[in-house]
C-alpha cells in the first residue's frame, strides 16, 4: 500500500468511527427506547441484511467505474440519509424497515470500501498487529463518538445530532479527498463477482460456513448485547456512553499487549484459546444479572469485553492471512454475500418467531445460551486446509 492509501485509510477510519459512535452506534438501543421489541429490531437487521447484499452488487460493480473519492462520499451521504430519515419519519414497523434497509447500505459502502484499503495494508507476518492497531485507532474515535452521542441524545434534540453529524461527514468529505486518492491496485485489477461463482464458492478451510454463522454474532454482539447493556444503565443514554469508555479503556489497555504478541505465537494455539474464551464470554452474557455486586457485574462486562476483542482479533488475522493465501479482494466481498444474506433469513424468522412468543429480556438469555454453543463452530475456521481454494475463482 502506498503511503497515500495508507493515510487515506486511517482518515476515512477516523471519521467514520467517529460518526457511527455518534448515533449509528446507538440505533438498537434508540428503536429499543422507542417501544421496538426483539422481534421489530430482528426485522430491522433482517432489512439491513438485505440492504447490504442489495448494494454490494451495485458497490462491486460502481468500484470499476467510479473513483474511490465518490465511493467515499456515498459512504458518508448513506449515513447522513439514514440519520435524516430517523429524524423525518414518524416511526411503525414499515418506517422501521426502511431504515434497517438504508443502514445495511450505509454499512455495505464504508465496511466493504473500509476492508479493500486495509487489505492492501497487511501481509501475514503483520496482520494480527496491524488489524490490532486497527482495532485499536476504531477504539479511540469510536469512543470520542459515543461520548458525543450520548451526550446529544440525552440533552439536546435530535436535530442537533443530526447538524453535527453532517457537518463533520462534509468537512471530512473534503479533508479526505481534496488529493484524490487511487484505489489499490490489487482492487482494481479484480473483476466483479458473478452470480455462479458465488454460489459454486467453497473450500478446505470451512469458509462458507463460517461467513454464515459470523454476521449472526456480529448482531448479537452489537444490537442485542448492547440493549442488555442499555438496560442495565438504566436506560440512560449518557450513562451507556460512559459505561461503554471505561469498558474500553481496561480492556483496550490489556488489548495493546496482546496484539503486538499475537503475529509471534502459535497461530492454532491462539485461535483455539480465542474462540473458547469467546464461546465463554456469551456464557458470561447470559448470566449477566444486575442483582449481581456491583463488583462482579463490572468485572463480568470488562471479561466480555475483553474475551470479544480478543477473539475478533484471532478471526480476523486468520480471515485476512486466508484472504491473502487464496482469493484476494474476492474473498471479503464473498464472506459480505454469505454473511449478510443469511442475516436477512435467520433474523427475519427470529423476527417472526419472537411475534408467536412473548418478546422480551428473556428472550435474549436464550440467545446468549444458544451463542455459547454455536459459538465453537468456529474452530472448524482452517482446522485443515489447502494451498488454493476454488480455482474457478482464483486472482488471475
Amino acid at each position: 500500500m502506498t503511503t497515500s492509501n495508507k493515510r487515506t485509510f486511517y482518515q476515512y477510519l477516523a471519521l467514520h468511527s467517529l460518526l457511527i459512535g455518534i448515533f449509528p452506534f446507538y440505533i438498537p438501543v434508540y428503536l429499543w427506547k422507542q417501544n421496538f421489541g426483539i422481534g421489530d429490531i430482528s426485522f430491522f437487521i433482517a432489512f439491513a441484511g438485505v440492504g447490504f447484499t442489495a448494494c454490494l452488487w451495485i458497490w462491486d460493480h460502481l468500484r470499476k467505474s467510479v473513483s474511490l473519492s465518490s465511493m467515499i462520499g456515498l459512504s458518508l451521504a448513506l449515513e447522513v440519509a439514514l440519520l435524516v430519515n430517523v429524524y423525518v419519519l414518524e416511526m411503525n414497523q414499515l418506517i422501521l424497515l426502511i431504515l434497517g434497509f438504508t443502514y445495511g447500505a450505509y454499512n455495505c459502502f464504508y465496511w466493504t470500501t473500509l476492508r479493500a484499503l486495509f487489505f492492501d495494508l497487511v501481509d501475514e507476518g503483520s496482520s494480527g498487529r496491524k488489524y490490532g492497531n486497527f482495532q485499536i485507532f476504531v477504539g479511540a474515535s469510536l469512543q470520542i463518538g459515543i461520548i458525543i452521542g450520548g451526550v446529544l441524545l440525552e440533552k439536546t434534540g435530535f436535530i442537533t445530532l443530526l447538524l453535527v453529524s453532517t457537518a463533520l461527514a462534509l468537512a471530512g468529505y473534503f479533508f479526505i479527498t481534496h488529493n484524490k486518492p487511487p484505489y489499490p491496485v490489487s482492487l482494481a485489477q479484480n473483476d466483479s463477482l458473478k452470480l455462479p461463482a458465488i454460489l459454486r464458492f467453497s473450500d478446505n478451510y470451512h469458509s462458507r460456513l463460517i461467513f454464515i454463522i459470523d454476521g449472526l454474532f456480529l448482531f448479537a454482539e452489537s444490537f442485542f448485547w448492547l440493549i442488555t447493556l442499555f438496560i442495565i444503565a438504566h436506560e440512560s443514554f449518557a450513562t451507556l456512553g460512559v459505561m461503554i469508555l471505561s469498558l474500553a479503556v481496561i480492556f483496550g489497555i490489556l488489548f495493546f499487549l496482546l496484539k503486538n504478541a499475537i503475529d509471534r505465537l502459535g497461530k492454532r494455539r491462539v485461535y483455539i484459546l480465542a474462540v473458547f474464551s469467546y464461546a465463554a464470554s456469551w456464557a458470561l452474557r447470559a448470566m449477566t444479572d444486575t442483582d449481581l455486586s456491583l463488583e462482579l457485574l463490572y468485572a463480568s462486562l470488562v471479561m466480555v469485553a475483553f474475551c470479544t476483542a480478543f477473539f475478533r482479533l484471532a478471526l480476523n488475522k486468520r480471515f485476512y492471512d486466508l484472504a491473502k493465501l487464496t482469493l484476494s479482494h474476492d474473498y471479503l466481498v464473498l464472506k459480505s454475500y454469505y454473511t449478510q444474506i443469511i442475516v436477512a433469513i435467520l433474523f427475519g424468522l427470529l423476527g417472526v418467531y419472537s411475534y408467536w412468543h412473548e418478546s422480551s429480556e428473556s428472550l435474549l438469555v436464550v440467545i446468549y445460551w444458544c451463542s455459547a454453543v454455536l459459538a465453537l463452530l468456529y474452530l472448524l475456521y482452517g482446522s485443515h486446509g489447502q494451498k488454493t481454494a476454488n480455482p474457478e475463482l482464483t486472482p488471475k
